[in-house]
């Protein structure tokens, strides 16, 4: 039998035992399948329901949000204490300013 009369053959059947939209599904996100079943068995482990999915979706969303913001206001500070460094170092090394050179004495009047 060939390859293409198999297929067919084989969506027919998935259509008569209504599976045909799941066969559709795993066909475009079979990829998906693995990080798909662990969000399952995560809600299943805290027990959640196939509603709440949006909530953890948000929240999982605002948690990378606050972590990014963490992690810049982070960076932000080790520059502050940098240059917070660098002046002290800087005024525990102050020159005072240079005076402009007094006008030569013309001898020769």
């Amino acid at each position: 039998m060939p390859f293409k009369k198999a297929v067919l053959y084989w969506q027919q059947y998935l259509k008569s035992i209504r599976m045909f939209e799941a066969f559709e599904f795993y066909k475009e996100y079979s990829y998906d399948v693995p990080m798909l079943l662990s969000i399952n068995n995560f809600m299943k482990r805290n027990s959640m329901f196939g509603n709440d999915i949006v909530h953890v979706l948000r929240t999982t969303q605002d948690v990378i949000n606050l972590n990014q913001m963490y992690s810049k206001i982070k960076n932000e500070i080790e520059k502050l204490k940098q240059m917070k460094n660098n002046l002290q170092y800087s005024h525990n090394n102050y020159l005072p300013p240079l005076k402009p050179l007094p006008k030569p004495i013309n001898w020769n009047y």
